[in-house]
């Protein structure tokens, strides 16, 4: 019977490699991130679009209340030309007053619009620190977890020598001399 810890049989090597878990999380964190980024230009673009749309309707407004002032003038002044012209002067000065009503509301909406952009920048950059921290932790975690496999790869191929001591590779030597009894907490868990 064959020892299946022969050296000197040939391995399959598997054809497909199956993402690590830092791939899949950074894979995760690139569509996080995108989608972030759709996000504030959707509100951005939505923001601008209320505030032109509050704009024309406004002006639609100053517009419609000129040609109803214009309209009642014209229908006085077939009657009384005096009357008729100061009907048609305070009809322009309410138009007047609603086109900076218009203006002023238009301002109001920009200003919004730009607080919201700011917050959503804010909030971008917010994602952007914490998905950073994430990734450090995963790397720290990564690495921990690769010592503990070398130290455990280590104290199982001592095992081995010591039950069979042959001819074989020489034994690496390991970071450090006996592998821990425990492993180390993942940063990113509570430690207790």
């Amino acid at each position: 019977m064959e020892d299946p810890l022969e050296p000197d049989q040939p391995q399959p090597r598997p054809s497909y490699r199956e993402p690590s878990e830092i791939e899949l999380a950074a894979g995760k964190v690139a569509q996080i991130v995108a989608a972030a980024e759709e996000a504030a230009e959707s509100l951005r673009m939505t923001a601008e679009q209320r505030a032109l749309e509050r704009i024309a309707e406004a002006d639609r407004a100053a517009d419609l209340r000129v040609r109803a002032a214009d309209d009642e003038a014209a229908s006085v002044r077939a009657e009384v030309a005096a009357e008729a012209e100061q009907l048609r002067a305070a009809a322009v000065e309410t138009a007047q007053q609603a086109h900076h009503k218009a203006q002023v509301s238009a301002r109001e909406l920009i200003a919004e619009a730009r607080l919201v952009a700011r917050d959503v920048l804010r909030e971008g950059e917010d994602l952007s620190t914490n998905l950073r921290d994430l990734g450090d932790a995963l790397r720290t975690n990564a690495e921990r977890l690769l010592r503990d496999v070398r130290a455990a790869h280590a104290e199982l191929t001592a095992r081995l020598d010591r039950v069979d001591p042959g001819p074989g590779p020489a034994p690496r030597a390991s970071r450090s001399a006996a592998p821990s009894d425990s492993l180390d907490v993942p940063e990113f868990l509570p430690r207790g």
